[in-house]
């Protein structure tokens, strides 16, 4: 089972990416009106096309994390965010990053700023953004959340039941 490069236990928490290391992140996939939006960054060092994404902290619950990356990134309400998916991806260096991976339903259209400015794709239009394969990221924007799907029966004591 093992891939022959040891277990997956970790040191002590650092301020960055060290070489062969690993890291927890979150990523957003924000989608408005079934459209993937994604953000035209203007930072040097990450100028690109996007998705909203983050470094954990240590101890950091990935659902918090993917709500503050909604209000930093967007500036606009969640109608839904629901876990889609969890990904192993390689690091430049021989690190590992293990990558969890949220779509949030919005509102509306983020503003952007002036370091970000959203850009919304058509309805079943899909690209490569960043190291994400447009059928992975199609994949994530048609997911629906199970609970959001579901009809409500909103008599007390009828809750979700895990």
């Amino acid at each position: 089972m093992s891939s022959g490069q040891g277990r997956a236990f970790f040191g002590p928490p650092e301020d960055g990416f060290v070489r062969g290391g690993a890291h927890l992140t979150v990523y957003l996939v924000p989608v408005v009106d079934g459209g993937l939006v994604v953000f035209d960054v203007e930072a040097r060092q990450a100028r690109g096309r996007w998705l909203p994404w983050d470094v954990l902290d240590f101890g950091q619950n990935p659902y918090e994390a993917a709500s503050a990356l909604a209000d930093q990134w967007c500036n606009v309400p969640l109608r839904d965010l629901s876990l889609v998916d969890v990904m192993s991806l390689p690091v430049e260096g021989g690190g590992w990053e293990l990558a969890i991976v949220f779509r949030g339903e919005l509102v509306g259209m983020p503003p952007g700023d002036i370091h970000r400015k959203p850009v919304r794709f058509e309805p079943g239009r899909f690209d490569a953004i960043g190291q994400f394969d447009p059928v992975d990221i199609e994949r994530w924007v048609g997911a629906r959340s199970e609970v959001a799907a579901e009809p409500r029966d909103e008599r007390p004591g009828r809750g979700l039941v895990f």
